[in-house]
């Protein structure tokens, strides 16, 4: 397993950057398609069976598709979300932490990797892909909360 981590301080309040990285389906409003993404899909509410269904969505990457849930919540404070390929041979977690500071937020973004078969041999060379769309992702979400359309 490796990880990166990325913070940085966005000038609008936790609770709005909380729900912000909460709205899984609003991604694609404001987190744009990249060599490494190629956007985000939520199941419908005529798909989702449970609760727990709620909080799963796809992703479209350059290597397929990473199914996705949000594994833990705490409210304006963090998020745990949890991806991996079908084939069990890429695992992330991405951790975000949010934390008010006066009317700024400061975001921490963790995330770990873990491959596993084949993909071991490029580890490297995927982390460094993901830390990269990590920043991008957080330079992202500043501008769309600091910014909305």
């Amino acid at each position: 397993m490796r990880s990166f981590t990325d913070t940085i301080e966005i000038d609008a309040p936790a609770h709005d950057v909380y729900a912000t990285l909460r709205a899984v389906d609003a991604y694609p409003a404001w987190l744009g398609h990249s060599m490494v993404y190629r956007g985000t899909r939520v199941p419908t509410a005529a798909t989702t069976a449970t609760a727990r269904d709620a909080d799963t969505y796809v992703d479209s990457t350059m290597v397929g598709r990473m199914r996705g849930e949000l594994i833990d919540d705490i409210p304006d404070h963090e998020l745990r979300f949890h991806q991996a390929k079908p084939s069990g041979r890429i695992d992330a977690l991405i951790v975000y932490g949010v934390e008010d500071s006066g009317g700024r937020t400061r975001v921490t973004r963790i995330g770990q990797l873990t491959t596993h078969g084949m993909y071991r041999a490029v580890e490297p060379m995927f982390v460094m892909m993901a830390a990269r769309e990590s920043r991008r992702t957080m330079k992202a979400l500043k501008a769309h909360v600091e910014h909305p359309a």
